[in-house]
């Protein structure tokens, strides 16, 4: 029964955060950058809502760099 609470609650968390964002006039990826640039740390929920969308864009495992684009700084 624990784990059926885990994804509702970071769900509740998520949507929250949404919320922030859209109450202050900003997307999601605005009330994100506005945070990192004032450098204000992020609440525990907030770092689950910023995971969770992070994770939610990447579908697949990303490549590694090769050395290379390691040294050269290219993505």
């Amino acid at each position: 029964m624990a784990q059926a609470e885990i994804p509702s609650r970071m769900d509740e968390l998520e949507a929250a955060f949404e919320r922030r964002a859209r109450g202050n006039g900003r997307s999601f990826d605005q009330e994100v950058e506005l945070v990192l640039a004032r450098k204000g740390k992020f609440t525990p929920e907030e770092r689950v809502a910023v995971s969770r969308y992070f994770h939610s864009r990447c579908r697949v495992i990303q490549p590694s760099l090769t050395l290379d684009e390691i040294r050269e700084g290219l993505m």
